[in-house]
């Protein structure tokens, strides 16, 4: 069991390096925009892209799973006109709703965000999603014909791209919001060049439409599902707009990406996670094998847990360019980052609970658990924003991920049933928050270098407690004592 679940855990590297390095260059926008951005800016700018995480789906139209599904590694001939009529009918989707948008931005933009020069934001923000539109069938064929370094290259490329423009458009020139949005449509836009390469050797000048009702056929059914999760994600953003202030849109958008380490942690590990279980459901001791995952996944995000929450009011004080790491009048919503770092860590947990589906067949009650639970977060959303502002759509999103986790595992239970190791994982979450609180309140009127000495001793008794609470299995510990052979040996 150990050998697989290094595997994994190889597998966890290889997929996600190149994608850690992105997300974090792209955090690293966070701070410069506190620096550099008004609170307003901040705040609108996080509400467009929150409108094009959407509009990203739709214009797909399920279209980019349909290409995985008819893919045939076998027959070039129909994988060249399953990635042309799909790229037909995005292109054509994307391009429509643009042309819509930027010949009526001027009615309605002026509503919809409060900048200056709103309208021509809008008409290059619409720009985005439909270049996006537009590489999502190449990226896919990347990932089908197992060129996974170039796919991560790329996108690795272009979030670089991003980030350079954004140092040159909003740092040096002062371009605010308007240089945010100049920025990502250039990276965009360069998209298409690099993949062109893989457009020109697919694309044919051939449609079945028989095909394409058959693409369509499979790919709808998936977009309510998409949907669903996607305001999971991102509708708190509209309603904080909406409900309360964009003071408090900022603040919130700023300390929510500041939870980033989970993010990250979750998104690296889906990667290598779905290969794993689908190769590997019908060896022998396979539900015992992903228990066992579970167990350490749940481990390892509380490691993270810890460590971005016990520190994270002493990094954002450090320097940074044009100020602080962040900006000080956002420091007032550190108070929600450990309840979105427990909101991500519940959504990885919904990777877990989902596999019994995918193994079955039977995704069916994944669209309806996520659907269940973005119906939650909104409904809690629109109730507790009025009043307790952004820590509504804080409590919103952890009890939306918190349903619909819970009923995955209800239905994987009738159909896929596995024993997870539940002493064990309730040892690992009370010992968390033990340290966790724990360490908060000894440290409330300490100074900052001590309290900082004083967290990190606790961070390391949460080995202790596990220890002492009878965690580790005997094998575990027999594997630690070698590992701390071998390093004295060193």
């Amino acid at each position: 069991m150990r050998d697989k679940i290094k595997s994994l855990a190889s597998d966890t590297v290889i997929y996600g390096v190149f994608q850690v390095i992105g997300r974090f260059l792209s955090f690293l926008l966070t701070p410069l925009y506190t620096n550099y951005l008004t609170k307003t800016e901040l705040a609108e700018i996080t509400f467009i892209y929150s409108i094009l995480a959407f509009l990203n789906i739709i214009f797909s139209f399920g279209l980019e799973s349909s290409y995985f599904r008819f893919y045939q590694k076998d027959n070039p001939e129909l994988c060249r006109k399953v990635f042309s009529n799909a790229m037909f009918v995005i292109s054509s989707i994307a391009a429509s709703f643009a042309l819509i948008v930027i010949l009526t931005a001027d009615y309605f933009a002026y509503d919809l965000i409060d900048l200056p020069r709103a309208a021509t934001i809008v008409r290059i923000s619409i720009l985005i999603p439909l270049f996006d539109s537009l590489i999502l069938i190449p990226y896919a064929y990347l990932r089908m014909t197992r060129q996974a370094r170039k796919f991560a290259q790329t996108r690795l490329l272009l979030i670089i791209i991003a980030v350079a423009n954004n140092l040159i458009l909003v740092v040096s020139l002062g371009w605010g919001a308007m240089g945010v949005v100049i920025s990502q449509l250039i990276a965009s836009s360069l998209g298409i060049a690099i993949v062109f390469k893989e457009v020109r050797a697919n694309l044919v000048k051939y449609f079945d439409w028989t095909l394409i009702k058959d693409m369509f056929k499979f790919g709808l059914p998936t977009l309510p599902a998409n949907l669903s999760a996607m305001i999971l994600q991102v509708a708190d953003r509209p309603f904080l707009k909406a409900l309360a202030s964009t003071n408090d849109l900022a603040i919130y958008a700023v300390n929510f990406r500041l939870a980033i380490p989970m993010m990250i942690v979750v998104t690296v590990f889906d990667y290598a996670w779905k290969p794993f279980y689908l190769s590997r459901y019908n060896e022998e001791g396979a539900k015992e094998l992903f228990a066992r995952v579970f167990t350490y996944y749940v481990l390892f995000c509380s490691g993270v847990f810890l460590a971005t929450s016990l520190y994270i009011e002493y990094l954002v004080q450090l320097p940074f360019i044009g100020g602080r790491f962040i900006e000080p009048s956002y420091w007032t919503g550190l108070a929600i980052v450990p309840v979105i770092l427990l909101a991500f860590f519940i959504n990885g947990s919904q990777s877990h609970f989902a596999a019994g589906f995918l193994i079955t067949k039977n995704t069916r009650y994944v669209g309806i658990s996520v659907g269940l639970g973005a119906a939650v977060s909104l409904i809690l959303n629109l109730i507790l924003i009025p009043y307790i502002s952004y820590w509504g759509s804080a409590i919103a999103i952890v009890a939306g991920y918190l349903v619909g986790a819970c009923n995955l595992y209800i239905y994987q239970r009738k159909i896929y049933p596995i024993a997870y190791e539940w002493r064990r994982v309730w040892i690992i979450i009370f010992s968390t928050a033990i340290v966790y609180f724990v360490a908060k309140v000894a440290t409330l009127f300490l100074e900052m270098k001590w309290a900082i000495v004083v967290r990190t001793l606790f961070l390391a008794s949460f080995a202790v407690i596990l220890y002492l609470l009878k965690f580790f299995t005997p094998s575990e510990l027999n594997h630690i004592r070698n590992l701390l052979k071998l390093n004295k040996k060193a």
